[in-house]
């Protein structure tokens, strides 16, 4: 209910206001910003009471301005990334793996930050036999440990007779 408020709020200040839909993102904070507050005002004033009207509206002013500066933000990096990747042979339009480099999921795990990594079949395997050489020597040093065990028992047993 809140988002279909908020879309409606914004595109009626663009209309009221003969906003085209090429506007710099630069002037699309204001009317966003207002959007928030005439939504954040009115569900304040629905579910909470007169008193919530001024808090909501100023809440939401500033979940609209910042929400409108962090889409620019966003939306600039992309649009940068696309148009200095390289072209495919069709001309000026990007190829696809020049704009999709990596999923988003993908870039999150590789991050130095993540507990994680993806990794190549070729990375599973390497690690899955430094794995079983380490149980392998485990093995050894068990079994080693176990003919210890035997000799000195057996040696036990035969100074007793």
């Amino acid at each position: 209910m809140l988002i279909r408020n908020l879309a409606a709020s914004r595109e009626a200040i663009f209309r009221a206001w003969e906003i085209s839909p090429s506007l710099p993102p630069q002037k699309r904070v204001l009317p966003s910003t207002l959007a928030g507050g005439i939504t954040g005002g009115t569900a304040g004033a629905v579910l909470r009471g007169r008193a919530n009207i001024i808090p909501g509206m100023i809440m939401f002013s500033l979940f609209g301005f910042a929400g409108q500066h962090l889409y620019n933000a966003l939306d600039s990096r992309q649009s940068s990334r696309i148009l200095s990747s390289p072209t495919s042979t069709q001309g000026d339009v990007p190829s696809e793996n020049a704009v999709r480099d990596q999923p988003r999921w993908k870039r999150i795990l590789n991050s130095k930050y993540s507990p994680m990594k993806v990794l190549s079949d070729e990375q599973y395997e390497e690690m899955l036999r430094e794995q079983l050489v380490r149980v392998d020597a485990e093995i050894a040093l068990v079994d080693e440990e176990i003919e210890k065990v035997r000799a000195t028992a057996t040696e036990e047993r035969d100074s007793d007779l």
